[in-house]
């Protein structure tokens, strides 16, 4: 990770050291192996496992978005990071409570009140990176052309000290975009070390979030909503934007918003992202991969 070993880290592990079975369950569940030039070392390769390891203990989809980014910040050093989950990659920024730590988590109302839009890293060729190769950097970027990716770098991250950052998809079931935000300071912060971790843990990751949204109770969703209702809550599970959902059904966005806050509350749902994996789950359409055989 271009950090060298962390005060208090474990002991290195030998090469060849076994995981145990439900970790070497999790990556035959679809963990690509590591290419041969993102090899890590024994102490990165140790913090990966203690991270997975911790996710593991989790008893809700919540407890596991708060042990994730906990174990990164415990095992890896990376003490800045939010966690978002949306119906996809592209609505994940739309999680109207991402979970937080550090820096992102002091940034967390600022960020969902003003700068929401603004998020650098969601323009179509960040996300594009993201969709493909599970991870981008604001190094990608280099100097922005278009004005408004200038605007959201300059107006949020870097207004508020930010001067890296490393997003991670997890590759989780194929209705669900789950991605982790790492923050730093300092730029250039995250380098290929870094990549290198993140693409490991958003597979390992990615294999565990099957099961807790496979596991996640979610409330009922189409028995309390009218029929306006659910054609809008429909279409947001699909990953559609208000303005999207609003131009299928032919109604205004704030009418789009309107059946959403009422959806919300009639379910009992914190957010969008809740509804649209309820929704999923309750008609069918939510279907993630088996768990793998031991």
């Amino acid at each position: 990770m271009g950090r060298g070993e962390m005060p208090g880290a474990a002991p290195r592990v030998a090469p060849g050291t076994q995981l145990r079975p439900s970790v070497a369950a999790a990556r035959a569940g679809g963990a690509a192996p590591m290419p041969r030039d993102l090899a890590l070392g024994a102490a990165e390769l140790r913090g990966i496992l203690r991270v997975v390891e911790d996710c593991e203990r989790a008893s809700s989809l919540a407890s596991f978005r708060e042990l994730a980014l906990d174990g990164m910040a415990r095992h890896l050093g990376y003490r800045h990071s939010a966690f978002f989950l949306g119906s996809s990659i592209e609505t994940a920024f739309q999680d109207a409570r991402p979970t937080g730590r550090g820096l992102a988590l002091r940034l967390a109302g600022p960020y969902m009140e003003r700068y929401r839009e603004l998020e650098a890293l969601s323009n179509p060729e960040s996300l594009r990176s993201v969709r493909e190769r599970g991870l981008a950097t604001l190094d990608d970027l280099g100097v922005p052309e278009r004005p408004e990716v200038r605007m959201r770098l300059e107006r949020f991250l870097r207004a508020h000290g930010i001067h890296a950052k490393l997003l991670v998809r997890l590759f989780g079931p194929s209705n669900v975009g789950a991605l982790i935000s790492l923050l730093d300071s300092r730029p250039g912060a995250f380098g290929p070390r870094d990549r290198a971790v993140g693409a490991v843990l958003g597979r390992h990751l990615g294999n565990l979030l099957r099961f807790y949204i496979r596991t996640d109770p979610g409330p009922s969703v189409a028995g309390r909503l009218s029929a306006r209702e659910r054609d809008v809550v429909r279409l947001v599970a699909e990953g559609r934007s208000n303005r999207q959902v609003a131009e299928a059904l032919c109604i205004s966005i704030d009418t789009v918003k309107h059946h959403l806050t009422h959806a919300l509350v009639a379910t009992g749902c914190t957010n969008r992202t809740q509804l649209a994996i309820a929704w999923q789950r309750e008609t069918s359409a939510f279907a993630p991969p088996s768990p793998p055989r031991p």
